[in-house]
């Protein structure tokens, strides 16, 4: 019987904490975006660290999986709040998914989580606050109409006020 070790994708939040430390099984995974996001000389050097001794690699995802993850994301109502690097990491996650890898997201990011989830990628919040998927939506705060999430900031087309952020549908995590 071969031992499966989970592949971890790391979003800067695990590498600013001690959870690569507390999580010592599985290999890690990255993008020179997030590694870029670690500002303090402890995560830096955390993350050197992993890299030096062959524990933590980095690439790139490819445009396919860029793609995807946008759209999953508009499905969800996430795209408008994912940074690009949010998108590049969950991206990154569904290419070694494909691969048949077995592949965990850590991060703090609940739209990360969100759109990670919809993708079918298993994810790992490390502060324990993800509780639902949610499909969101916008609601006007004057008029009260509602539709689909697609972007940030909309106006309401009926009264021209901006339109809120609210969870839709939700169902529990795995």
């Amino acid at each position: 019987m071969t031992l499966v070790l989970t592949l971890y994708i790391l979003d800067a939040a695990a590498l600013f904490s001690q959870w690569t430390l507390q999580n010592p099984d599985g290999s890690l995974l990255t993008t020179s975006s997030v590694l870029n996001e670690l500002v303090n000389r402890p995560s830096q050097e955390r993350a050197q660290h992993l890299i030096s001794i062959g524990r933590l690699r980095i690439e790139t995802p490819g445009p396919k999986h860029v793609k995807a993850v946008k759209k999953a994301a508009e499905h969800t109502g996430d795209l408008g709040v994912l940074s690009t690097i949010d998108v590049e990491l969950v991206a990154l996650a569904l290419q070694e998914k494909e691969r048949s890898r077995k592949v965990t997201i850590v991060s703090s990011d609940l739209s990360v989580l969100n759109t990670a989830s919809v993708l079918g990628i298993g994810i790992k919040d490390p502060r324990e606050r993800m509780k639902h998927l949610v499909r969101w939506r916008l609601r006007c705060p004057a008029c009260g109409h509602e539709e689909d999430f697609v972007a940030v900031h909309l106006e309401c087309p009926v009264c021209g006020t901006e339109m809120k952020r609210k969870a839709g549908d939700k169902r529990n995590v795995r």
